[in-house]
């Protein structure tokens, strides 16, 4: 009798190693499209404010060199177009300072550099996780909890867009909800779960 009951709570410790295992699993693919995310975001962002100034310049230039009235001939249609081209330019210029790109770019990079040690963190835990009891690794999972949602309290809002892109550059199909052993291929190979005895 004793040793059933012995064995009932080894192989219940067993199971719920198991889970514990998967639930950190999947926490740290989540925090990686957060991650990811946030990369994307910024990567938009930046894009946007290169564009901008790029397109900024070209209108500013073609608009006050003399070109237009070269090209066009037509000093009424010169003046016409190129104070059009002189009022996208102030459009461009009034958006771009009102969007504050390359801050909310700035923001997005440091989301993503605070997010980066804790998914280093995740990897240690789950590198050490055979080698843990219980209750370690319950009060490292707390913390890597606890900081996680720190950071995504600083952190800045992203769209869909850039988690779009986010799941393009990690491969995956379903979002935040993961098929059978899709988390592990988001693991080094040596911690993925047919590595786990």
């Amino acid at each position: 009798m004793h040793g059933e009951v012995t064995g009932e709570v080894i192989l219940e410790k067993d199971e719920y190693r198991k889970r514990l295992w998967s639930q950190l699993v999947e926490t740290y693919s989540k925090v990686m499209y957060t991650y990811e995310t946030q990369q994307q975001a910024a990567n938009i962002k930046t894009n946007w404010h290169n564009g901008i100034s790029i397109a900024q310049i070209v209108l500013t230039a073609v608009s006050s060199a003399g070109l237009i009235g070269v090209a066009i001939g037509k000093t009424y249609v010169a003046a016409l177009v190129s104070s059009i081209l002189a009022a996208l330019s102030l459009g461009l210029n009034l958006y771009s300072k009102g969007a504050a790109l390359s801050e909310a770019a700035a923001r997005h990079r440091a989301a993503a550099d605070g997010l980066w040690p804790i998914l280093q963190d995740y990897i240690s835990l789950l590198t050490d996780f055979e080698n843990m009891d219980l209750e370690e690794i319950r009060a490292v999972r707390r913390d890597l909890q606890s900081r996680t949602e720190k950071q995504y309290l600083n952190a800045p809002r992203t769209n869909k867009h850039a988690y779009e892109l986010a799941r393009k550059t990690l491969k995956n199909e379903e979002g935040q909800s993961f098929e059978k052993g899709e988390c592990d291929q988001l693991l080094p190979v040596e911690l993925r779960n047919d590595n786990v005895q």
